[in-house]
Order: structure tokens, then sequence, then C-alpha cells
């Protein structure tokens, strides 16, 4: 029962986006799902109140730090995937989090900016993978990436390379799919496609990315 926690030292960097297109991704090959949103504005609690949301997807709320750790436990017996949502900037909730991964995923943008703060999260999990005295693996993703950046990711990628950070191969790019999904709900498959453009790329994707990290447990 794989727990991965996606973390992030600030916010705006497609957090939430890449647990939820996770979640999607997994339900969608069939698996127990938890989603253990630990945001305190709760946008996956928006989401799942939507209709269309994937029945073997199931929602935990921990808006407060003393939430996180029974939602935790809660979620690891119904599910066996446990996807985890954090707060931008919240260091305590994080490192609860990243105590609770087998693998913590870091979105960020291809910035400078985003590459140092991607080095911070990997200090943390440095530390924390030292109080619980096993290693946990981070991996960065490259999230709400706009085309035509190819420089920049080469600049980016090169500076994580030089930090000892790995990043996945797959890039989610800012598409209006993705972000249709917090309007209407559901899965990207549910998605009007003579409404909402781009939703077959969107679904290529996240059917690219699930494959990337489930290959981690194998």
């Amino acid at each position: 029962m794989p727990t991965i926690a996606f973390v992030s030292s600030k916010g705006g960097v497609g957090k939430t986006t890449s647990a939820l297109l996770l979640a999607l991704g997994l339900a969608e090959r069939g698996h127990k799902v938890a989603l253990v949103d630990s945001d305190p504005n709760l946008p996956l609690k928006a989401w799942g109140e939507l209709p269309g949301r994937p029945e073997n997807i199931r929602l935990f709320h921990a808006p407060n730090f003393q939430d996180l750790p029974g939602e935790l436990r809660s979620a690891k017996t119904a599910a066996e995937w446990v996807v985890i949502d954090t707060e931008g900037g919240a260091p305590r909730m994080g490192g609860l989090a990243i105590a609770n991964a087998d693998l913590v995923i870091t979105p960020l943008a291809a910035s400078q900016l985003d590459a140092r703060e991607a080095i911070k999260v990997a200090g943390l999990v440095a530390e924390v993978s030292k109080r619980e005295r096993r290693t946990i693996p981070l991996v960065c993703l490259f999230a709400r990436t706009p085309s035509g950046v190819r420089r920049s990711f080469s600049d980016v990628r090169a500076m994580l390379e030089e930090a000892g950070l790995p990043a996945l191969t797959t890039a989610l790019s800012d598409k209006e799919a993705f972000r249709a999904l917090f309007f209407r709900g559901g899965s990207l498959g549910g998605l009007n496609r003579r409404q909402v453009s781009g939703v077959t790329a969107a679904k290529a994707l996240v059917e690219e990315l699930t494959a990337e990290v489930a290959k981690r447990f194998k």
C-alpha cells in the first residue's frame, strides 16, 4: 500500500492538481485510492462534492495539523494507494506527511526560484528520513508548465541534478482540462470534449505520470 505525499515549500506550483491527477490515474487503473486533503482551504473536498467522483476514490479531510494523524490511519486502512496533498509553506504538516510517505513528490515550475524551493523540500525530507531511520525517496515533478520553455527546462534540470534531485520524465503542462476538473468535478474521461479542449492530450499525460510513478513500486 504505497503512500505518496505531494509537498512544496510554496503555494501555486500545481501541487493539488498533481495529487488529484495521480489519484485519478490510479483509479482509472482500477485501484482503490485514498486522497487526503490537508490543505486548510480543502480544494479536494470541493472537487469531491461535485458530481462524477470515481467510486474507487475516497476522500479524507485534515484541514488542521491535529486532524492529519487520524485521517492518515483511516486512509491507510481504506485503500491500496494513499495520496496526500499538503499545504504549501506548512513545514509541520509537510513533515508529518513525509514521515508517513513511501515517496515524496515536489512539484515545481521550470524556474530557478521553484528549483531552490525544491531543494528546501529535499532538506526537510533528509531531516525526516534521519529521524525516521529510513530513506524516504524524493522526486521532482514539473507542473503547470507552459509550452516553449525548453531552455528553462534544461537549465532547471541541470540545477536539480547538481543538487542530487531526480525529476520525473513526465511534465504536466498547464491544460484547460486540468483546470476544468475543479469546476465540473469527476474525471478527465467525464469532461465534455465539446466544452473543454485538450482532454485527449490531458488523459495521455495523466496515464504517463501514473505509469512512471507506479513503476517505482514494482
